[in-house]
């Protein structure tokens, strides 16, 4: 096979080319923004309006939802990984980022009980690191614009006790998970991808 030498313009084309297709693999990526969005604002409202109105002795028996969340990620990542035609160095720091992620978010929702399980404002700040990169890594404003919200309910989530924190968690996801998810999904669509 003969190297053949490309021109300015048909490189320029080929660089494109090469663009568009690594960002049609991230353009859907709405399934886990939804999903983990849609948990975490049942689980938060059901945390807070059980703590707050009722006499309900498990007011964080909605996080369970997030066993069910953890499965059907990795189903659809084994899914996607096994019909991807190519693997790339950035669709694996793309899955370590969110697997790091989750693994320090397990952590710091399991010895909660040494924070007064004062965790929400650490799990916002670590949403925002989530979705900063990866709107970074896909050059999607709508999750840089997330990451922030993230940041700054943190900020206001460390001077809150912890029942009110779940109000701007569930606040935190919909703007920093389904709103970008809904935008990708869309965008998705219209790309016919």
């Amino acid at each position: 096979m003969e190297d053949k030498e490309l021109s300015p313009q048909e490189s320029l084309d080929l660089i494109q080319q090469m663009i568009g297709k690594a960002r049609k693999r991230y353009t859907d990526n709405s399934f886990y923004f939804l999903l983990w969005g849609w948990i975490t604002i049942v689980a938060s409202l059901f945390h807070y309006i059980t703590a707050t109105y009722t006499s309900f002795e498990y007011p964080y028996a909605g996080w369970s939802l997030t066993i069910v969340g953890a499965i059907l990620s990795m189903v659809k990542g084994n899914k996607d990984g096994r019909t991807a035609k190519v693997h790339n160095y950035t669709d694996k720091m793309y899955g370590w980022l969110w697997l790091s992620l989750g693994v320090a978010m397990f952590t710091i929702i399991f010895n909660g009980e040494f924070l007064n399980w004062n965790t929400v404002p650490f799990i916002l700040l670590l949403a925002g690191v989530g979705t900063s990169v990866s709107g970074a890594m896909m050059n999607f404003p709508p999750l840089r614009i997330g990451a922030i919200v993230f940041w700054l309910l943190a900020l206001a989530a460390f001077r809150v006790d912890p029942n009110q924190q779940m109000l701007l968690m569930a606040a935190g996801v919909a703007f920093g998970y389904l709103v970008p998810g809904y935008i990708m999904k869309s965008n998705a669509k219209k790309n016919g991808i």
